[in-house]
């Protein structure tokens, strides 16, 4: 079974041969075609923009990304080829229910805490880039950040300090921290959707840590995909949206991140919005144009107003 023992199977050898025992729980297992025929199995430690570190039980393969036509789960799931980014990814997910997505994507939902507050985030590069809204970490420069892993225990929060602020867009109240992952610590990361493929009517679920409750799924539907709101366009959705959602994923039912959770009118139920990724995904594609510069007055330092001249 693929649950119980780890293979190494290509399809032109005789799989009984590569039967070994099996390797720690903590990676997941999968099964790579590639383009040549051949099929690899067994747990992924570590994906890179490059290369996929592939743990076969007696060794350690680094199978290069461009050679991966399919990726295939336990559950008989598949992927197609995953396509990265600099900063962010997307890859051709299975439809699963709302309970089976938020247990696969869970692990990569964060805690940001900032000296004025607290709110979430989602990581999107297992180099630690996480994306947050702009008022999450407004007139900061550094936050924290709670990582929930999921060890043999199950979670297991660890608190990463002094996580920089590494780009703002204000005006689309979208924000870019860059943490500094443990030696120890395996990032989760999502998958980036297409918010232009959203219809209302569309199941989504939110994932976050409304009033610092850590690890809260709620859910609903898009109700309209472009409502105005302060400017911006947003989704307006049922999913309940409440302090400390704000800069969580949105998911769609492939867990795809398809849009990121900003605001809901207090008194009101319904009534909630979310930036939808494709907003996200031009942050990120130009990180550079948003980099926080800290030597400018309106970015991570508050400036006093001067004293006037007395009469």
């Amino acid at each position: 079974m693929l649950l119980t023992t780890l293979a190494l199977v290509f399809a032109c050898q005789d799989p009984a041969k590569a039967v070994v025992p099996p390797p720690p729980a903590t990676a997941e297992v999968e099964a790579l075609d590639l383009g040549n025929g051949c099929r690899l199995q067994g747990r992924v430690l570590r994906t890179t923009d490059s290369t996929i570190f592939l743990d076969v039980g007696y060794d350690v393969l680094k199978v290069p990304v461009a050679a991966v036509l399919r990726r295939e789960s336990p559950d008989g799931a598949r992927t197609g080829r995953i396509e990265r980014r600099a900063l962010w990814a997307r890859a051709e997910l299975p439809e699963r229910s709302v309970a089976e997505g938020a247990k696969a994507m869970g692990e990569a939902v964060v805690k940001i805490e900032a000296a004025g507050g607290q709110g979430s985030g989602f990581v999107t590069h297992a180099d630690g880039w996480i994306v947050t809204n702009f008022h999450v970490v407004e007139r900061e420069v550094e936050v924290d950040v709670v990582v929930y892993a999921v060890t043999a225990n199950g979670f297991e929060p660890r608190t990463v300090r002094r996580c920089r602020v590494a780009a703002i867009n204000p005006a689309m109240d979208l924000a870019l921290v860059r943490m500094e992952p443990p030696a120890d610590l395996q990032l989760k990361t999502v998958f980036l959707g297409d918010s232009d493929a959203m219809q209302v009517g569309d199941t989504v679920y939110a994932i976050g840590a409304p009033i610092g409750l850590d690890r809260t799924v709620s859910s609903g539907i898009v109700s309209v995909t472009n409502r105005t709101f302060e400017g911006r366009c947003h989704f307006q959705i049922t999913t309940p949206i409440n302090p400390g959602n704000s800069g969580g994923p949105l998911f769609n039912l492939r867990g795809e991140v398809v849009g990121v959770n900003s605001a809901g009118y207090r008194g009101f139920q319904g009534l909630n919005f979310a930036i939808p990724a494709k907003y996200v995904i031009d942050f990120l594609d130009n990180r550079d144009a948003f980099a926080l510069d800290t030597t400018r007055s309106e970015n991570g330092v508050h400036y006093l107003p001067a004293p006037r001249k007395p009469r």
